[in-house]
């Protein structure tokens, strides 16, 4: 699917600074995410959002902020409260959708195991006599995982939700499909992924549709942080925002690898967020033929590339299916960073210049490939100076 366009504007209210970011759509957003200042307490900017006549949804911890509802007095309403010196950021709550491209592809019976091309191109079956990814915790913020596919539930750990459906059940197929890429068991069945050892934390933040909202990452970001996970899979785009800048802030600081598609609309300088921000790893799609693909988003910002065209792994209902898009290439990349940290201690800036250093220039623009493709070889036995 191409991502969806949302096109933020600015203004400035009060002498505060405090902003609020809208959209132009045909819709407008039916909830707002209001950000306070780091010396006002939840509770205390509950309070003074009530005194605005605003109610409140939920709270959002991990940045300090509320999900608030929007009535048909709410622009002058929020333009009020954004005049409070305690308010950081008013904005509305963004759609973005997972990264994958329509395919005409269709539902495979596997019989026995093979390794997916793309397992076999970036090296993963060279490093498995040393690391498996043994005791290594992943997070997959996505459409949720099929927790009952004999291809993931022995490395299934835990499975949450953060949308109002309260389940788990993956009703799309590319949660379970990241999962696949990331983990699928090395069983004698359907297919084995990048670092079949690992523990999969996965949480339920996108709909059968494909879609979620900038709330439901930052819940499922600190889903994730709660759950002590040690690297997040992120296949999925936004455009900028401020509530999201800030939750990635945040899960960096508590030394958290982040990894994240670059986005399919092809083309230069269209890197999606939150692979746009510096902290997290942004992750382009190659094929078959070292080639990148034709949908991969570029930018400076891209980092590494890896296999994102005709990706074979598990799918929803204990399926299996072929499909592409940079959400294929980036599951490679966050399973290469779980490999990394089964063998070292390092910190997201370290996992980050490991990949980067040891990446194999494939001739391309560096906004197309960023340091190249992806080599677990390389990379699991890194020595840094």
């Amino acid at each position: 699917m191409f991502p969806l366009l949302l096109i933020p504007y600015y203004f400035l209210v009060g002498a505060t600074g405090a902003y609020i970011m809208s959209q132009q759509t045909n819709s407008p957003s039916k909830y707002k995410i209001v950000g306070f200042k780091s010396s006002l307490a939840m509770t205390k900017g509950r309070e003074l959002i009530e005194t605005h006549g605003i109610k409140v949804k939920k709270h959002l911890p991990l940045i300090n902020a509320c999900l608030c509802e929007v009535d048909n007095n709410a622009r002058s309403i929020f333009k009020s409260l954004a005049d409070d010196s305690m308010i950081e950021f008013i904005e509305d709550d963004y759609v973005g959708q997972i990264q994958v491209m329509p395919s005409l592809s269709i539902d495979i019976k596997k019989q026995g195991q093979e390794i997916p091309w793309g397992v076999r191109k970036i090296g993963a079956p060279s490093v498995w006599k040393d690391t498996r990814g043994e005791k290594i915790r992943v997070g997959i913020i996505d459409t949720g995982v099929d927790v009952s596919h004999p291809d993931l539930k022995g490395n299934i750990a835990s499975a949450g939700w953060v949308l109002e459906c309260q389940n788990i059940v993956d009703d799309n197929g590319h949660g379970s499909h990241v999962a696949g890429t990331i983990a699928a068991l090395d069983n004698d069945i359907g297919v084995i992924g990048v670092a079949p050892k690992v523990q999969i934390y996965s949480v339920k933040a996108f709909s059968k549709s494909g879609r979620g909202n900038i709330s439901d990452v930052i819940e499922g970001l600190n889903w994730c942080v709660e759950n002590k996970v040690h690297v997040i899979n992120m296949s999925f785009g936004f455009k900028n925002s401020k509530a999201l800048e800030k939750a990635i802030k945040e899960v960096y600081k508590r030394n958290i690898v982040l990894v994240a598609a670059s986005g399919n609309s092809g083309g230069n300088n269209s890197v999606m967020y939150p692979a746009r921000y510096p902290e997290v790893i942004a992750v382009a799609a190659s094929d078959s033929k070292d080639k990148v693909a034709w949908f991969s988003s570029g930018g400076a910002e891209v980092n590494v590339m890896a296999p994102g065209a005709g990706i074979l792994s598990t799918y929803k209902d204990g399926g299996y299916k072929t499909m592409s898009g940079t959400s294929m290439a980036c599951p490679h990349v966050t399973a290469a960073c779980a490999l990394i940290l089964s063998k070292s201690n390092l910190d997201p800036k370290g996992v980050k210049d490991v990949l980067i250093n040891t990446s194999k220039d494939m001739g391309h623009s560096k906004t197309k490939q960023g340091a190249g493709l992806i080599d677990v070889a390389k990379a699991s036995s890194y020595k840094r100076d």
